[in-house]
């Protein structure tokens, strides 16, 4: 399982846990995929937020 934080464009709320993929984490957020803002918890490097990989969409 990945870690995702999503901000809702038009709300302006934020959502973060644990989800297979984005669209699952939005799906869990009760928001559409189209209407968020979407970032993967990276452990490269020094870590922080990535673009989630292509496959995991």
């Amino acid at each position: 399982m990945k870690i995702y934080r999503i901000m809702n464009l038009k709300t302006k709320q934020w959502w973060e846990g644990q989800a297979r993929s984005a669209e699952e984490a939005c799906c869990m957020a009760g928001w559409l995929l189209s209407q968020c803002w979407i970032r993967q918890k990276s452990y490269k490097g020094s870590g922080g937020w990535k673009k989630p990989d292509r496959k995991s969409r």
